[in-house]
């Protein structure tokens, strides 16, 4: 038999991040650690009981007590206890969930009793709070003899409450226990924040919720994404439990879009569906609200809700990442459908100020194609002020990649050979956008693939019977009886190609980079981050998958560093104002020698000034580039500066090694970029080149 302390322990050790030692875990309940291990040998007895596997304690660490499958809070259920003992980062969302919660003010004093902790501790915590809810433009106010409350709209509120809801169930990283357990623990974690309402809206509705979820995509012959999926349940959790306690919702007059119906579960339909299954009967302005996030969650499959002015931003988007990157693709019908349906879509977020669900594939994209992230992301927020004037920054820049996910995606397309080809599945917990970027890379890297069919998590494990294909393919780890599944990164990395080609016998084609030079760029770029035995690795990838093509180059078109750089082309301690000045300094030693016209330094500044911070590749290192066909040859400059400058790189600035490379054909300067990313990966040569003299000492560290 679990009494209270033991429970507590329970819910702290499978809560925790990271093992805990027993002395932390006296210091937290107040008791001895001779108790808490006492405790312990009671709660290895309780496990034993029920078959789970005894507490684990690491010598040196601490205790962990893992809960992946979640069976210890299904046993405990209702009795965990509620005077748990909560880290800061738990208190300030408990805290952040109480008072958006409530409809009337509270005070420091209550709050300390309500978490057993003290004045002291809340106002500290309050602090943060107020951090969250500036975070999220929620009006919160303190005032003495008044007290703490939130002051907004039911909108806002229930926005914050969304947001807040996300970040407790993890739903940007754990989709997949939340659909498998059928959110089964998600009454325990609310309680554990002293959530109550909520708590109470899960044991009532949480079957319910889900059912009705079902019965919209299954009205509307369309299925929503992992993300989605997560995402309305926590909407539909928030709806009813404020619904349900006498806080109605009501849309403001003049609201700048107001989305029509198009959807067989948008006006009466939804509102029956949701009185019969549950029992509320929901005024208009509700099932608007409910409707509209439907609407912004929604994979679109056998129907897509597109207009022409959608179709026509679309082309717009890629027609200026076409121009300003200089660079053509084939985009095709489909992408300007599927891209226009997104901003559709994204239309629904933008009306609920909602971004959409984080999605690990963002943070890849935009480290790998900085360029046409930053040209979508200027262009969007262009167009959406123009069209809507007041747009939310959070999620217009988040969409921005998500659109330049698309785009990406056309860029590594290439045209099938006729092969015999397997047929594939993918599996994808993310967006539509996801799939794409996994399915043109697939495609563009292995000539005898066929994708069949793509499927979210949920529907992965929903399928009756074995699929039908040769490999599952998934974006996360899953598991099959009947089908042989793979997991990869989206955008497959040189180990994900490895295991495809040796498990699968998937044969590789030569990919075409004749239209995207910066993708090479972009590689040295990444590269630098890996570890010193991996540092090159993207770019030796790139130089495999174009062998033939270099092969085919004489040995004027291959050049190296040693080739090319002479004491002409190297100057230390230059002097430059600003970043456009140093980069007209390193070209300037080009023209010097004929080489490069003022035409291409113009060229590289006027990159720079569209593209921000793009250029710089390592911590205070800068590499201006440009492909121009018209050269004899590849060319490169290097200076040092005598003053560091700032090239707009939120991470790496400022500047005080420019590098600047030319070539004139698009594998060229692949050899040259990997004797870079050596020399720049070496700490002790990058330094000697930031420390060097004169040209000298700069030329004998780069050959």
């Amino acid at each position: 038999m679990l009494y209270k302390r033991c429970m507590l322990l329970i819910d702290r050790l499978i809560s925790a991040k990271q093992p805990l030692t027993t002395s932390q875990l006296a210091e937290e309940l107040a008791v001895s650690p001779r108790t808490i291990r006492s405790d312990l040998d009671t709660i290895d007895r309780w496990l034993a009981e029920n078959s789970l596997h005894p507490i684990t304690r690491i010598p040196g660490l601490g205790i962990l007590l893992p809960d992946a499958d979640l069976k210890i809070r299904h046993l405990l259920g209702d009795d965990l206890p509620a005077s748990y003992v909560m880290s800061s980062q738990e208190r300030v969302r408990a805290i952040t969930g109480w008072l958006l919660s409530r409809s009337c003010s509270t005070s420091i004093a209550k709050i300390a009793a309500r978490l057993d902790v003290s004045p002291a501790t809340v106002s500290s915590d309050l602090t943060k709070v107020r951090e969250w809810m500036d975070r999220y433009c929620i009006h919160m106010v303190s005032k003495p003899h008044i007290g703490i409350a939130v002051q907004d709209t039911e909108l806002n509120i229930r926005r914050g409450l969304v947001m807040l809801l996300r970040e407790l169930l993890e739903t940007d990283t754990k989709q997949q226990p939340l659909i498998g357990m059928r959110f089964m623990q998600t009454g325990s974690i609310l309680r554990r924040y002293r959530m109550s309402s909520f708590c109470e809206t899960v044991k009532l509705w949480r079957e319910d919720i889900l059912l009705i979820i079902q019965k919209m995509q299954e009205a509307a012959h369309v299925t929503i994404s992992d993300n989605g999926f997560c995402a309305m349940f926590v909407y539909l959790l928030v709806a009813f439990a404020r619904y349900h306690k006498g806080h109605a919702i009501h849309i403001e007059k003049g609201r700048h879009l107001r989305p029509p119906f198009s959807d067989p579960y948008g006006g009466s339909a939804l509102r029956d569906l949701i009185h019969t299954q549950i029992g509320l009967d929901m005024p208009p302005d509700e099932i608007f609200l409910i409707h509209t996030e439907w609407m912004s969650l929604r994979r679109f499959g056998a129907s897509r809700d597109i207009n022409i002015e959608n179709v026509l931003i679309a082309k717009e988007l890629i027609a200026e990442v076409k121009e300003s990157l200089e660079i053509q693709f084939e985009e095709g019908d489909d992408t300007i459908l599927d891209l226009a349906t997104h901003l559709s879509v994204m239309q629904y977020r933008l009306f609920l100020s909602i971004p959409s669900e984080h999605n690990p594939t963002l943070k890849e994209i935009e480290e790998s194609f900085p360029d046409v992230c930053q040209v979508v992301r200027q262009k969007l927020w262009s167009i959406l002020k123009e069209r809507f004037g007041d747009v939310d920054q959070t999620v217009c820049d988040r969409e921005a990649v998500y659109i330049a996910m698309y785009v990406v995606a056309c860029i590594l397309k290439n045209p099938l050979e006729n092969a015999m080809k397997k047929d594939v599945v993918i599996v994808c917990n993310s967006t539509i956008a996801t799939s794409k970027i996994l399915e043109n890379r697939l495609r563009s890297v292995f000539y005898n693939i066929n994708i069949v069919d793509t499927l979210s998590y949920h529907e992965f494990i929903s399928a009756k019977k074995p699929l039908n294909c040769d490999l599952v393919i998934s974006t996360l780890p899953i598991e099959s009886p009947c089908d042989q599944c793979i997991t990869v990164n989206p955008l497959l990395n040189t180990e994900d190609v490895n295991r495809l080609t040796q498990m699968f016998t998937l044969r590789m084609q030569n990919i075409d980079l004749n239209k995207y030079i910066s993708a090479t760029i972009n590689i040295a770029a990444r590269s630098l981050e890996l570890k010193p035995e991996e540092r090159i690795k993207l770019s030796i990838e790139l130089a495999k998958d174009i062998k033939e093509e270099v092969e085919g180059l004489d040995n004027k078109r291959k050049p190296t560093l040693r080739g090319l750089l002479d004491r002409s082309l190297v100057a230390a301690g230059v002097r430059a104002k600003s970043c456009y000045e140093a980069i007209q300094q390193a070209g300037e030693l080009l023209m010097a020698r004929g080489l490069i016209a003022q035409a291409h330094i113009d060229a590289m500044i006027k990159i720079k000034k569209k593209l921000g911070g793009y250029m710089v590749i390592d911590k205070g290192v800068a590499l201006p580039h440009l492909l121009a066909p018209e050269l004899e040859t590849p060319c490169i400059s290097v200076i040092t500066l005598d003053k560091p400058v700032m090239f707009g790189h939120p991470d790496n600035d400022p500047v005080e090694l420019v590098i600047m490379l030319l070539s004139n054909h698009n594998t060229a300067h692949i050899k040259i970029l990997e004797e870079l990313v050596d020399i720049l990966g070496d700490e002790e040569k990058r330094d000697a080149l930031r420390n060097a003299r004169n040209a000298y000492e700069l030329l004998g560290i780069l050959s």
